[in-house]
């Protein structure tokens, strides 16, 4: 099996022609949707392969040839997972060598490489993706895949006596920090190494004038940032379906509540995959001070009694708790323990309100939130997606949570309204939001040290009758 077999069954158009010329290590492909990268992708993988036959290893080397596919997601790397199936000439496919329930494809060798190995893996396990050395990683959708996951997966392209060849592609990520965005720019330098290419869907000229059309109509379902960044591959800090998210962030997580404050919660209940997440927020401030995470299956009883505790020390003046399905329940029972409680029903309308407002909140600056990395990374997920349907949908990847978003989003809206309905100008000095430690000026020291005593006092007692940590 030779490169030249291998390519006579594709035929790339110029601009993927352009990326397998090149020979560097690191291939990044920013390019919008249907230009054809994972087809390009596909077959720099095969040629990669077909080039390795060629060079000696030792037996030491298990697997000879090893690649690795990483999709955001199981859900989302189907159609890649069938295009390989489908596209991958059968007599490079060793007998019985697809492996459909393991997402491994097994390939067939020469004298000096015996087999290789192509793997499909999902990024939503971090911890899943290391201890091996790889020749060839392709990671596809890579504005999905999360810096951990890159993190895990760079330390696979430096083992000794592999080809560490590294194809990344994607649409632009949604904020500059992304791994993606920095691998981007790297290449986009002319790093030696590396080659990097920035394409639109119109350079595709396998697409036929119906396409195009249907693509220059999805121009007027989206915000034109977001349509830029699907097909023209711009990056744009707007076209994140949350923008001005660091701007919003303030202060630290509280302790316990401060004497005075009028406080809320928003309760996103999980199901058996799904954690439940209650945020506490200043009613006032429009600020999260309190953050409580129950992992997927904690008992329904345990939650009840923890939420009692929790609206007990914290005095909320309500909760607004996600009703649909069995919530209603839920929001009985809690009633039924004295706790002041609201339902959110969702619906299609209703979410996208409850979604917007959050929009609104965080561009003019009317939401607060400390750094709490679950909370940063689902606001940063959240994008416009294109649906079967052809309608969009705002949501973030197969395999990733929304739980923080839409606990925090529900104690918003539980919010007092925002002082002024105008924007914040970047250069205007927001209210002063005190940190734990600042709270209580005013006071003398000493009479707010025993305060603070006499609160923690308060609440260890509660956790210790109750028996369940505060953890």
């Amino acid at each position: 099996m030779t490169q030249t077999e291998i390519r006579s069954t594709y035929t790339p158009h110029e601009g993927q022609a352009l990326v397998h010329a090149s020979r560097a290590r690191t291939k990044v492909l920013k390019v919008g949707r249907r230009w054809g990268k994972s087809r390009c992708a596909l077959y720099d993988l095969l040629d990669t392969y077909g080039e390795s036959l060629s060079i000696p290893v030792g037996t030491q080397m298990v697997p000879p040839f090893h690649a690795w596919v990483v999709v955001p997601n199981y859900p989302q790397g189907r159609q890649t997972w069938n295009e390989m199936v489908s596209l991958i000439p059968s007599e490079f496919i060793a007998p019985g060598g697809i492996k459909q329930e393991d997402w491994i494809i097994y390939l067939r060798g020469s004298d000096v490489r015996t087999w290789g190995m192509i793997e499909m893996k999902s990024a939503h396990d971090p911890e899943a993706l290391q201890t091996v050395g790889l020749d060839f990683l392709w990671t596809s959708e890579s504005q999905d895949i999360p810096d951990a996951a890159f993190h895990k997966l760079l330390p696979t392209l430096r083992s000794p006596g592999r080809m560490s060849r590294h194809f990344s592609e994607g649409i632009p990520a949604t904020y500059p920090d992304h791994w993606f965005e920095r691998q981007a720019r790297i290449a986009e330098r002319g790093n030696k190494d590396y080659f990097y290419l920035n394409a639109t869907a119109f350079e595709n000229p396998f697409l036929t004038e119906e396409d195009r059309t249907v693509i220059r109509q999805d121009r007027d379902l989206v915000p034109d940032a977001v349509w830029r960044r699907m097909y023209l591959a711009e990056f744009s800090v707007k076209s994140a379906y949350f923008a001005n998210i660091d701007a919003c962030i303030t202060g630290d997580l509280y302790d316990e509540p401060i004497p005075g404050s009028r406080y809320v919660g928003g309760l996103d209940l999980g199901r058996k995959l799904d954690p439940s997440v209650l945020y506490i927020m200043d009613a006032v401030q429009r600020k999260v001070v309190y953050r409580r995470s129950f992992d997927a299956g904690t008992n329904w009883t345990i939650q009840k009694e923890t939420i009692r505790l929790l609206s007990e020390v914290w005095g909320l003046e309500k909760i607004l708790v996600d009703a649909t399905g069995i919530g209603d329940v839920f929001c009985e029972e809690l009633r039924n323990l004295e706790i002041e409680v609201e339902e959110y029903i969702f619906t299609w309308w209703s979410r996208d309100q409850l979604l917007s407002q959050m929009v609104v909140a965080t561009e003019r600056e009317t939401v607060h939130f400390p750094p709490v990395e679950e909370l940063l990374r689902q606001l940063r997920a959240f994008q416009l997606r294109k649906q079967p349907s052809g309608n969009f949908k705002a949501e973030v990847p197969n395999g990733e949570h929304d739980d923080d978003v839409f606990a925090c989003a529900l104690a918003l809206h539980a919010c007092d309204p925002p002082l002024a309905d105008t924007p914040v100008r970047r250069w205007q000095r927001m209210r002063y939001m005190p940190t734990q430690a600042e709270a209580g000026r005013g006071t003398t020291s000493t009479v707010r040290n025993l305060l603070k005593e006499r609160a923690a006092a308060r609440i260890k007692a509660r956790w210790e009758e109750s028996g369940i940590s505060d953890a």
